[in-house]
């Protein structure tokens, strides 16, 4: 995956120059919430990389960096959540299965950083790890989405140590937003409101809170952000299916009612705004991906039909997104590829394991 990243090339557009507007202001030792719209949360881990390199893409960079450490992390995630290695394969085929991410952060988009906090959210929340607040506190500051997952670590045991991360997480976000709002005089200067309908003033753009405004559209909106390849979704829909029917038959799941909760607190959230993309819809997928394991690992053929439907998760980002930075739609289709070949080798790992416990 690394090689495949160095393949592609960088091309920085739309709130990408805001971000690093952001970083580099920062590195510079301006902290300007006013002059650079949007959730600013990644810029702060890539203002090091732009003091180590000059380059004028280290927001491009970090977000190489952070998808390159969520191929372990999905694996871990997996592992963690199912007590296997072989669920940490298949978790980590169905993070390969998410382009959209590691596509669009060539053009200096965050929500690869958001998906690598979402994974270490989920990972602290399986491992009951105090820290955990504090990754969900980040993601919150990356992309707010990720604050829909508190259910899964709220319910843990409130230990000393753990109410210590969960009031230094939320003097993260405290002091996120009230230094945003002494800056610009609201909590937070919001890119997508308006700016697909009419003028829009990038010197000037709306607060946050006019961002809500509920309606039916936004929750239809929501469903064909999952199913609708035309949206540019964000995984397979059969994934989708298979994680809403394994929610729902399957009662012995881990932390069940909680990852529900955390899908319901997504899909208001993302249903309330008065523009959505699929990209919002990460925290939700990424729990829909892990409950649809236990039919991903028990049936080959299921496992086809979600590479075959891949495919047409792969065609309308490359041809919206992907030709931009990849030469060649066959290249650009590497990583399903390498899930092809992940697949095969595990089922033969399966059979040959199963053929040796029969014979002996």
């Amino acid at each position: 995956m690394l090689v495949y990243f160095l393949l592609a090339t960088p091309a920085m557009n739309d709130d990408g120059f805001y971000y690093e507007g952001f970083t580099e202001s920062l590195a510079k030792g301006k902290l300007d919430f006013k002059s650079f719209y949007g959730f600013q949360g990644l810029s702060f881990f890539a203002v090091p990389i732009f003091w180590l390199t000059g380059s004028h893409n280290s927001i491009i960079i970090a977000s190489v960096i952070f998808s390159l450490l969520s191929i372990p992390l999905a694996f871990l995630v997996g592992r963690a959540y199912y007590g296997s290695d072989k669920a940490g394969w298949y978790f980590l085929s169905l993070f390969l299965l998410i382009p959209y991410p590691y596509t669009t952060m060539f053009r200096g988009f965050q929500e690869s950083a958001l998906l690598f906090f979402i994974l270490l959210i989920l990972y602290g929340s399986f491992q009951n790890k105090n820290w955990t607040p504090l990754t969900w506190a980040i993601g919150g500051i990356v992309k707010p989405f990720a604050l829909a997952l508190f259910p899964l670590w709220l319910k843990k045991i409130l230990n000393r140590k753990r109410i210590i991360w969960i009031a230094l997480a939320l003097l993260i976000g405290a002091v996120y937003l009230g230094t945003s709002y002494y800056q610009t005089g609201h909590l937070v200067n919001n890119a997508a409101i308006n700016s697909y309908q009419g003028n829009f003033d990038t010197g000037n753009p709306p607060p946050l809170e006019e961002s809500f405004v509920p309606s039916i559209k936004g929750y239809l909106r929501v469903g064909a952000n999952l199913f609708l390849s035309f949206r540019k979704i964000l995984i397979s829909p059969l994934v989708i299916i298979l994680g809403v029917l394994s929610l729902w038959f399957g009662k012995s799941l881990k932390l069940r009612k909680e990852i529900i909760l955390s899908i319901i607190l997504n899909f208001f959230l993302v249903g309330s705004l008065t523009f959505s993309f699929p990209k919002y819809l990460l925290p939700m997928v990424a729990l829909f991906a892990l409950a649809a394991m236990p039919y991903l690992m028990k049936y080959f053929w299921l496992r086809i039909l979600v590479i075959i439907d891949s495919f047409f998760v792969f065609k309308p980002i490359f041809d919206h997104f992907g030709h931009n930075f990849w030469p060649s739609f066959y290249l650009y289709l590497f990583p399903l590829f390498l899930v092809f070949i992940i697949f095969i080798v595990l089922e033969l790992t399966r059979r040959k394991t199963k053929s040796f416990k029969t014979t002996t």
